[in-house]
């Protein structure tokens, strides 16, 4: 046996400042900005690359977004990116961000799958945007226009104390509150289904009231689709965060299976894994952060450890999840709408409404557009997706998962004049839950990056509580869990 290959299979524990279970987005965030104030880090995780379910896999030079199937945490297909610009400062990194200028496409279709070409609406996430829609997309009249706009007012117009207030509010409830009319009702709830809420009487008001926010808050904030040089799509957010770790001599060590957060007494002090042969990993830390959801964090942690609080929103989080089903498509070219013959050159999202009542039946868009490593050369990726909320009992089975997938490719065709002849080839993707973040709506006050009765120990994941929108949440968590390590470090100085 050669000196590297004995030295790999050493028993002695790895020593370290801070230990970091999950190679997901906030972990990697919060490593590469300790790393860079010196402090020797160590990553640990059971897929065979960075970014977990919140990154994107590469195939045949195509990245497919949805993370790897052992990895843990979430994605979403855009980012809104402020905590993030922070994060990458301090960590020292530049995130190149593609601004889509068309963000929103709405499709009415009479049935689905359609039998004809149907109307298609532009819009974007704005309430201006959705005003815009109301007429056509969402039903409202003439006479019912300005009790909408007065609703949208209320939403968008909230302050501080009103979204606080509204948190733990249902849509619905808040709506039957606002004594709004059944039509306008009917209209705010076809909207949130629009912006991605399967459920919206489900979704809490209060957060539905900070996606709407004037944005005062929010200076500096860029919106669009990672453009990395050397990976597409969403990993390209996670990558520039690795790349830095490991710069500033940080290591990241994958193909290793979390099983254990160590503890003496109420101090958490490392991580136990388990590599490909079965062999024990330990790492010793005076801290440790752990990325993964919050209901993945607690089998890790001694019974003795987990906060009967903290358990009950674990429970109420993962209760509000969802399953991603996608058509990962790729394509020799772009298609010709059949509506106008004229080549696609919407970058944004396109959404499927149905029917008189506008079910919501999912979307597609075309990173590649955007982000110039998501195809090879001269080639594009199209990413049709349709969320489905779950409740934690609810087991889906592949042949109504598959039948969805149908529908949705021959909702393309009919979108599309040329479709068939571009595609090259064609796979469905099944991204088990959490797909993305139900809970991101869900009225339920999530849980601090602290852990309450675990010291030195942070969770830095999309469960913890934050004024960030969908996978920003993480870049926050990186940034809360790396500045209260060295706040402790200050505050003990020969700890």
């Amino acid at each position: 046996m050669d000196d590297s290959a004995s030295s790999s299979l050493a028993c002695r524990p790895i020593e370290c400042d801070v230990a970091i279970v999950g190679a997901e987005l906030a972990g990697l965030i919060a490593g590469a900005i300790l790393a860079r104030q010196g402090r020797s880090v160590v990553v640990v995780d059971t897929p065979p690359q960075v970014g977990g379910g919140g990154g994107g896999t590469s195939l045949g030079g195509f990245w497919l977004d949805g993370g790897h199937r052992e990895g843990h945490d979430v994605t979403d297909m855009e980012v809104a990116w402020r905590h993030g610009e922070r994060a990458a400062r301090e960590a020292g990194v530049e995130v190149p961000i593609a601004p889509i200028a068309s963000a929103l496409r709405v499709h009415l279709f009479p049935e689905f799958p359609p039998r004809a070409p149907s109307p298609s609406l532009p819009g974007d996430f704005s309430p201006g945007g959705f005003a815009r829609l109301a007429s056509e997309a969402f039903g409202v009249t003439a006479d019912q226009m300005p009790d909408f706009l007065a609703v949208m007012a209320r939403l968008s117009g909230a302050g501080s104390e009103q979204r606080e207030a509204a948190l733990e509010t249902p849509l619905g409830e808040w709506l039957d509150a606002a004594d709004s009319s059944p039509g306008v009702r009917r209209a705010i709830l076809v909207m949130v289904k629009t912006i991605f809420c399967e459920y919206p009487e489900r979704a809490s008001a209060g957060r539905l009231m900070s996606f709407f926010s004037d944005g005062s808050d929010r200076e500096g904030m860029r919106s669009g689709i990672p453009d990395d040089a050397e990976c597409g799509g969403m990993q390209g957010l996670s990558a520039p965060f690795a790349r830095a770790l490991e710069v500033h001599g940080g290591r990241i060590l994958l193909d290793q299976k979390p099983l254990e957060i160590l503890f003496e007494g109420r101090r958490a002090t490392g991580v136990v894994a388990l590599g490909p042969a079965q062999l024990v990993l330990e790492v010793h830390a005076r801290s440790t952060i752990v990325s993964y959801p919050v209901w993945d964090v607690l089998p890790l942690l001694p019974p003795e450890r987990v906060d009967p609080g903290l358990a009950r929103v674990s429970e109420q989080l993962e209760d509000e999840s969802a399953d991603g089903l996608s058509l990962q498509i790729g394509l020799a070219r772009l298609p010709r709408l059949r509506a106008t013959g004229e080549v696609e050159n919407h970058a944004g999202w396109n959404r499927f409404l149905v029917g008189d009542e506008r079910r919501y039946q999912g979307g597609f868009h075309i990173p590649s557009m955007s982000s110039q490593r998501a195809a090879p050369p001269g080639q594009h990726l199209l990413n049709a997706m349709a969320l489905r909320w779950l409740r934690r009992e609810e087991r889906p089975r592949w042949s109504e998962t598959k039948r969805t997938l149908d529908a949705m490719r021959a909702t393309l065709r009919e979108i599309y004049l040329d479709f068939d002849d571009c595609v090259r080839w064609e796979a469905y993707q099944w991204v088990q839950r959490p797909a993305a973040m139900a809970w991101f709506w869900a009225p339920v006050r999530r849980h601090p990056v602290a852990v309450p009765g675990c010291e030195s120990l942070y969770f830095a994941n999309t469960t913890i509580e934050s004024d960030s929108g969908p996978v920003e949440i993480c870049a926050h968590a990186g940034l809360l869990a790396s500045h209260a390590i060295l706040d402790a470090e200050s505050a003990s100085p020969g700890a």
